[in-house]
């Protein structure tokens, strides 16, 4: 699911919490996945980043007229949380390698 091949153009920031939204491993093969998984998968990548493009954005990104967006980390769900409880079981988020990069999952949640 991490590899660009598959899902292109979303950055691992986003990432972290479209999967744990979509109740997927980020291990998981997208071959492996059913129609249900598909849909909950793009509905999923349409909730978060409709949700940063409503606050203009990532907080650290300038638009072109150098306005900072309104989406910080206090709205994420798992992502960069390791140890956190999971906002869903209350399970600690965990930060697992995948492949090049790491991604922040809950185990009870994700589970591959």
């Amino acid at each position: 699911m991490m590899n660009q091949k598959n899902v292109s153009g979303i950055g691992n920031m986003y990432m972290h919490d479209i999967l744990f939204k979509a109740r997927l491993h980020p291990q998981k093969k997208i071959s492996n996945m059913d129609g249900d998984q598909i849909k909950l998968l793009y509905a999923s990548i349409t909730d978060i980043l409709n949700l940063s493009r409503q606050k203009g954005g990532f907080a650290y990104e300038g638009d072109f007229f150098g306005q900072k967006g309104g989406y910080t980390r206090d709205y994420f769900l798992v992502g960069y949380k390791e140890n956190q409880p999971c906002p869903v079981c209350g399970e600690a988020i965990e930060l697992i390698k995948t492949g090049s990069t790491s991604s922040f999952i809950c185990p009870a949640c994700q589970k591959l």
